[in-house]
């Protein structure tokens, strides 16, 4: 799956952002958010998941990089919107069998490997309050595979769109005990819109593009924050 939706919580020029978060699926994703100029954002993160020799697993790598804007309405009300391109490599095995599956052999085993790039926009708003920052943010990505394969057999899919909304907090804020962190929590989901499982003859394409629901951790450092003179 692609990288979850972001929302750099950058104010002024000079401004920086470093995050890290922790997937309840085992995956690790990291990002750097920097603003070289007012209301301009740029922007780069990877993601990856251990791979295993389980015979249910998945592992990805990727990266993106976007560029974008940010908008303080008020002290506390913070809007956004960026876009950019990624690449990455993923590998997902599993085993189905007769009670989920309807197909003339009882145990199917799929394994998916693929190559891909992106591209994506989003938009993020976030309300900072007296001890936490909650918000909501939502990518729309256009995936296209360089390669798709199914036990090493090509999959007739070329293409495919993923819907992100994500909803977060941060706790803390700018003026707390750790004026320069934040903990994160957030849960995000992801699905094709032309998703269609019940089709038979698009079963291999349904694996692929069937929804997900993502839960993590995070921490999150504002570099510039670290000297007490900052405008924050």
């Amino acid at each position: 799956m692609p990288l979850q939706p972001s929302a750099p919580l950058l104010r002024d020029k000079g401004q920086s952002e470093v995050a890290a978060s922790f997937y309840l699926s085992g995956r690790l994703e990291g990002s750097v958010a920097y603003s070289p100029a007012k209301h301009v954002l740029v922007r780069a993160a990877g993601g990856l998941s251990p791979n295993n020799e389980d015979s249910v697993s998945f592992h990805i790598r990727q990266f993106e990089v976007g560029t974008g804007t940010y908008w303080s309405l008020s002290d506390q009300w913070l809007v956004g919107a960026l876009g950019g391109y990624g690449r990455g490599q993923s590998q997902r095995r599993f085993t189905i069998n007769e009670f989920e599956y309807s197909g003339p052999d009882p145990s199917i085993r799929f394994n998916y490997a693929s190559r891909f790039h992106k591209l994506y926009g989003e938009a993020f708003v976030a309300y900072e309050g007296d001890w936490a920052t909650i918000g909501a943010a939502y990518r729309l990505s256009q995936v296209r595979f360089a390669s798709l394969t199914n036990n090493g057999l090509p999959v007739d899919l070329r293409r495919m769109t993923r819907s992100e909304p994500m909803v977060f907090m941060r706790f803390g804020n700018r003026t707390g005990f750790l004026p320069w962190g934040q903990f994160q929590v957030a849960l995000s989901t992801s699905w094709s819109p032309d998703y269609e499982k019940s089709v038979p003859i698009e079963q291999h394409r349904a694996y692929i593009k069937e929804s997900r629901v993502f839960t993590s951790v995070g921490f999150v450092i504002y570099p510039h924050r670290f000297r007490r003179d900052a405008d924050y």
